[in-house]
């Protein structure tokens, strides 16, 4: 019973430092792509409204998402204050 009850926090601390590798992975791949087709076919091309929300998935559900949405996302031109390094991402809008 206690390796049980153990496991799960430990399970959920795994799960959060997993999910912010993986994307801060798909951040690092997708964002070249994101500032070739803006620039190529514009910020309302359908591609660069799929990258977009692609993008605005990645962040922790909740008030973090809700801030990245806001900030680079919503924003016409907040894509261009997407920093290289997803850890350059401040706290209250990433992971």
């Amino acid at each position: 019973m206690p390796a049980s009850i153990l496991s799960q926090p430990l399970s959920f601390v795994y799960s959060v430092f997993s999910d912010k590798a993986r994307a801060n992975k798909i951040y690092l791949n997708l964002l070249p792509s994101l500032k070739f087709v803006i620039s190529a076919k514009g910020r309302s091309s359908a591609e660069a409204i799929g990258l977009m929300n692609i993008l605005a998935g990645l962040p922790t559900v909740g008030a973090q998402r809700q801030n990245f949405e806001k900030f680079y996302v919503l924003d016409p031109d907040g894509w261009k204050k997407l920093p290289e390094d997803p850890n350059a991402i401040p706290y209250g809008h990433w992971h």
